[in-house]
């Protein structure tokens, strides 16, 4: 008996040492596969840029100009004028050089031709109205600007570019509730 006794002793010391290695092994385990980090707060993205026309009419004639009201986003601008058909329109570009605003004949569209930084306005395009017929209102015509602006894209080369075909949006889809805001 007393051969067993011994051997117990000598068992159960490796036996308690194994077993709080096992312990302390199997928290530091735990531990890894169960630890996790959670964030919090907000930080406002801009993902275009912001812009506001600014008409003003004198003497039969709309001086026309956008601002770049993003805080941080340069952007290209361009506009677009409607107007009846029984009137014509003159347009001219106010800039010193006269060579800022170009009209596309493909889209119907005046381009502002320099990057327009966050902050600043566009010279003056000034859309003249003449050609009234006789007996017309000239209280009453409507003539309807509409500008659009994109953000300022780079080429491969570094040069900015302007991208017309990306829409952004400040809406999510009504029926999923989703949406990113760039189509």
């Amino acid at each position: 008996m007393k051969k067993m006794g011994s051997y117990k002793k000598l068992f159960a010391l490796p036996a308690a040492a194994l077993g709080m290695v096992a312990a302390v092994s199997l928290s530091g385990a735990s531990a890894y596969f169960t630890t996790y980090v959670s964030a919090g707060g907000s930080q406002v993205v801009h993902m275009g840029s912001q812009t506001e026309i600014h008409e003003d009419v004198s003497n039969m004639t709309k001086h026309i100009s956008i601002t770049n009201t993003s805080p941080i986003n340069d952007c290209f601008v361009r506009v677009k004028v409607f107007y009846s058909g029984q009137m014509q329109v003159e347009f001219t570009d106010k800039s010193e050089s006269g060579d800022l605003w170009t009209y596309s004949k493909e889209d119907g569209y005046w381009y502002y031709g320099p990057v327009l930084a966050a902050g600043a306005s566009t010279e003056i395009l000034d859309a003249k109205i003449g050609g009234l017929p006789e007996g017309f209102d000239k209280d009453s015509f409507n003539v309807v600007v509409i500008q659009e602006c994109t953000p300022v894209a780079y080429d491969e080369a570094g040069n900015p570019t302007a991208d017309w075909s990306t829409v952004y949006t400040d809406y999510k889809d009504a029926a999923s509730g989703e949406g990113d805001g760039v189509q």
